[in-house]
């Protein structure tokens, strides 16, 4: 007898493996019917956290763009993935409201409920887990000069143009490092090497750095203005020079310009690498006086001259055209109380 019952249930055991393993399936199957307004609930639920997410996250985007930083892209990537997620789930949940509540929409409910489920879990709970990751949505920019941006209020002279070759020309030559123009105050010379600065920029070196030095030489405030250009942030006043020369060494190829030097200077205790140690940096300095660059070992000098008179006239009428227009109008018409006036 009891052989008996063995052979049975030997006989059973598969069968009732197979019928468990075959109900899990069913299951399954028939609760995605069972739990149809409850994954819809669910699904709403979280399709409006995401909504919260994606605007909280928009503030810090458009925030970051008018502080002219750049976004991350993994930021921009999961914008894009939200709104189409959110366009789903909005469908799907329109669908629900269409569908009829009989017999008939059994099939429906069973593929809209799964479908529900399914967005909720491997679409919106993600994309809801990578708040902690949108801390910072963006990275800082080094803003460009504006003069890098357009040239503007350069005027093209004739007596100009083999200055500018000239200066071109050194820039373009590797074994040249050091570059000065010089000539007497308001003659020109920061607009001629903003000038070609910016076309250099464009066509031989990665960046163009430009710095205003003055009479008043101070070497903190120079440091200071080439480390924010350069993006070189110091953690203590003892590494600034040391910092800022291994950014100028290091870099490919770059174009620093020093305008307005008054007196020679030790480039190496701002940070400014030797010509031994340049690698890909340049100097373009601009100085009333010859003797400063020759101090400072500048071989490639250029002195820039006054303008021709009819270059002077037409300088002057770009200028001052229109005041002096007005003022030619007031002497011919003679109108009184012209002179009589007071300034305040």
């Amino acid at each position: 007898m009891v052989d008996v019952a063995g052979s049975i249930g030997s006989v059973l055991s598969p069968v009732l493996e197979v019928g468990k393993w075959s109900a899990a399936p069913i299951w399954r199957q028939f609760k995605y019917l069972y739990n149809y307004n409850t994954n819809f609930k669910n699904l709403e639920k979280q399709v409006d956290q995401l909504k919260n997410m994606r605007d909280e996250v928009q503030l810090k985007v458009t925030a970051a763009e008018r502080n002219v930083e750049v976004i991350k892209q993994n930021v921009k990537d999961w914008q894009k993935d939200v709104e189409k997620t959110i366009t789903e789930a909005e469908q799907l949940i329109q669908g629900k409201a269409n569908n009829p509540q009989c017999f008939k929409g059994l099939w429906s409910n069973y593929k809209q409920s799964k479908k529900a489920f399914k967005l909720k879990r491997e679409d919106i709970d993600p994309l809801l887990q990578k708040e902690k990751e949108f801390d910072q949505v963006s990275f800082p920019t080094i803003p460009q000069d504006i003069w890098l941006r357009s040239n503007e209020d350069y005027l093209a002279f004739e007596s100009r143009t083999s200055m500018l070759k000239n200066v071109w020309d050194a820039l373009n030559d590797e074994n040249v490092y050091m570059i000065g123009v010089y000539g007497m105050g308001g003659i020109g010379k920061t607009t001629l090497v903003q000038k070609v600065g910016g076309e250099a920029k464009d066509k031989l070196f990665e960046d163009t750095v430009f710095v205003e030095v003055t009479q008043n030489f101070d070497i903190k405030k120079v440091q200071t203005e080439l480390a924010d250009k350069l993006g070189v942030k110091f953690s203590n006043e003892t590494e600034r020079a040391d910092k800022l020369y291994e950014r100028l060494r290091s870099s490919t190829k770059i174009v620093l310009i020093l305008d307005n030097i008054w007196e020679d200077i030790d480039l190496k205790t701002i940070g400014i690498p030797s010509k031994t140690d340049r690698e890909g940096c340049k100097l373009l300095i601009t100085t009333r006086n010859l003797d400063v660059l020759e101090k400072m070992g500048s071989t490639n000098n250029f002195q820039m001259g006054v303008l021709e008179e009819e270059e002077a006239w037409n300088l002057f009428w770009k200028m001052a055209g229109n005041l002096v227009i007005e003022f030619s109008i007031v002497c011919f018409l003679g109108l009184p109380n012209f002179y009589n006036v007071q300034i305040y």
